[in-house]
């Protein structure tokens, strides 16, 4: 929990400390004294890039200071920065156990909605199965300002903390083993999850995508005994409005490549293949509490590409949901396949703009690295808003080009198309694969999530998982409406 100016523990705080010392003047004589001490002797704990763990005993009680130096900040010192900081501040107050955090605000010179960004990104852990575990996130984070409104403060932090409970929940499906996620069980989980007046949700099984001839979904499934499942979850928050955000996330539970099998090496992780459906869950869970007057219909297409005698082949042609056919060339470029089915379906539902989100190609983590989210997409005012937003909120993307010649590389001597353009520029024909399935009067933005949808090694921080990226810009997106 993240409040302001609430009543709780103040033996544990974050405080500014440059030249002037401000500080001192807020805190008990004893500890500043101290703290005064500490900073003539360490003078580089001043500096902006430091912080410091200071524990003082004093009148028999221990406490401890984060100290953030805050001297030499160079001008074109950017809000990314205090998100950065937030989030090293968080994890240093984990690593000491801290139970309940204070944060005395006025005293930072930090962008405040960064550093409550920050510290809620870094307050998370995942322990699920863990038999022995003691947890380390911070329990309650209390906001210590006198500049600030108070109404005005607090009601940031209700947004925040809304934003963080989705986004929580997507890590949480993410991390989980694909032995307990299951495209089936991924289903019950959310169903049960996501109820409300103004929540719809359709399920549909192998049988009922069989008989509305999903083909691309159906086929992706085929090799695993654990059949696919397509999940629709529309958010009503405006019932007088036709305009309907499709938010259709990758829901693949375990990527083996199925005939077109991956390496041994990167086998490990494929558990994360259904980032972009535990998105779209998010951007749901959020929306519940947020309650913000939009409609969002998130549509989950869920399946596991294993090898079997079942298993679709490459050089299978098969019919997708709005009749195209496809050639497959490689088993493994599975992602555009179901996805390009949940689109047309999401359009078909009534969406009237269209954002997917994928862990769709390993040329986007080459081309992007794990900093930026790769993206494609049709209508390039919108493209040029959410790129300014994903800078805002901290989930960076980079626009990747949509040239008709790379569309040339999807065409197939014997179908309509192929489910690779080859190994040039792959994240560019994976997105424009699926662009064949928007209609040209829906604008459509596609998120390749690949290299930042999971860290697979512990970061400065000590964080290491899924992020649940994609959530912050899509509902920050959705904060000025549906346009």
């Amino acid at each position: 929990m993240i409040t302001c100016n609430s009543s709780g523990s103040v033996d544990s705080m974050v405080v500014g400390v440059d030249q002037r010392m401000i500080i001192l003047s807020r805190i008990p004589k004893e500890d500043a004294a101290l703290i005064q001490a500490y900073t003539e002797k360490h003078i580089n704990t001043l500096h902006y890039t430091s912080l410091q763990t200071f524990h003082c005993f004093v009148e028999g009680r221990l406490k401890t200071y984060f100290l953030v130096g805050l001297d030499h900040k160079p001008i074109h010192y950017s809000t990314h920065e205090d998100f950065l900081m937030a989030k090293r501040i968080m994890a240093a107050a984990m690593k000491d156990g801290v139970s309940e955090l204070a944060v005395m605000v006025d005293t930072l010179d930090m962008d405040v909605a960064s550093l409550i960004d920050g510290l809620l990104y870094r307050n998370y852990e995942f322990t699920h199965y863990k038999t022995k575990a003691k947890s380390q996130t911070i329990r309650n984070i209390n906001l210590i300002t006198s500049s600030l409104k108070i109404k005005d403060f607090n009601t940031m932090c209700y947004v925040y903390t809304a934003i963080y409970e989705g986004i929580y929940v997507a890590r949480d499906l993410v991390n989980m083993p694909p032995n307990d996620l299951t495209p089936r069980k991924f289903a019950d989980i959310i169903t049960s999850m996501v109820k409300g007046d103004n929540i719809t949700i359709e399920s549909l099984n192998k049988w009922a995508l069989e008989k509305r001839k999903m083909g691309g979904i159906v086929a992706v499934g085929k090799g695993s005994m654990n059949p696919p499942q397509l999940l629709a979850i529309a958010y009503q928050g405006d019932p007088d409005s036709t305009a309907v955000l499709g938010v259709v996330g990758k829901g693949v539970t375990y990527d083996s490549g199925g005939i077109s099998l991956k390496s041994h090496a990167n086998l490990e992780f494929m558990k994360t293949d259904m980032a972009g459906a535990a998105a779209a869950v998010g951007v749901i869970r959020a929306l519940m509490l947020l309650k913000y007057p939009v409609n969002v219909l998130a549509v989950l297409p869920l399946v596991e590409n294993l090898p079997s005698s079942m298993s679709y082949h490459v050089d299978d042609i098969i019919t997708m949901y709005d009749g195209k056919t496809v050639e497959i060339k490689n088993t493994d470029a599975e992602g555009r396949l179901i996805l390009a089915d949940a689109v047309t379906y999401a359009q078909e539902k009534g969406a009237t703009r269209v954002i997917d989100l994928a862990t769709l190609t390993g040329a986007c983590v080459t081309a992007l690295g794990t900093v930026r989210s790769g993206m494609v997409g049709n209508d390039q005012e919108w493209m040029n808003r959410l790129f300014n937003i994903s800078e805002r909120v901290h989930e960076k993307v980079w626009q990747f080009p949509a040239d008709r010649e790379y569309e040339e590389q999807l065409k197939s001597d014997v179908a309509d198309l192929k489910n690779t353009g080859g190994s040039e520029a792959g994240a560019v024909t994976a997105g424009l694969f699926i662009k064949q399935f928007v209609k040209s009067d829906t604008a459509w933005i596609h998120l390749d999530i690949a290299g930042t949808a999971f860290c697979e090694k512990k970061d400065e921080t000590g964080f290491v998982g899924a992020t649940g990226v994609g959530i912050k810009s899509i509902l920050e997106l959705l904060k000025g409406g549906i346009q």
